[in-house]
């Protein structure tokens, strides 16, 4: 993954800069470009390697968990259709299609699938009428 920032701040190439929204993205080659704006209020691009794009997807995620983003505007995902699949190793795969066509793949254990199975009917009599969701 590399990045090229629109300026270096301060003159100290090393600094750190805070991304506060993904302006656009896009695949070529196989890169997974992104453009962010920055807090200084520039736009940089990074362009991600495929070989790294899903696991930097699934490390972000999983620590902006830890962050308690409750009552903060956030970006969501999402994806243009999904599809049921099995990777090579058989595992039970939901893809997610984005806009511009770039999938994201969820692989899950077969051991796990009654549990997902069970949140998603739960999700789905949540956003009935007259229902209440219950967060956990």
């Amino acid at each position: 993954m590399h990045a090229s920032p629109a300026h270096s701040i301060g003159g100290f190439r090393g600094a750190v800069l805070k991304y506060i929204r993904v302006v656009q993205w896009s695949a070529a080659g196989d890169s997974v470009h992104l453009d962010m704006l920055g807090e200084d209020q520039e736009i940089h691009r990074f362009d991600v390697g495929s070989e790294c794009a899903g696991i930097l997807a699934a490390a972000l995620a999983s620590e902006s968990q830890k962050l308690h983003l409750a009552g903060k505007e956030q970006q969501l995902i999402r994806p243009a259709s999904m599809q049921t699949a099995r990777n090579e190793q058989g595992e039970p795969m939901i893809i997610l299609t984005l806009k511009g066509g770039a999938e994201l793949p969820l692989v899950f254990k077969t051991e796990s699938l009654g549990v997902l199975i069970s949140e998603l009917q739960g999700l789905m009599r949540s956003v009935e009428p007259g229902s209440q969701i219950r967060w956990n």
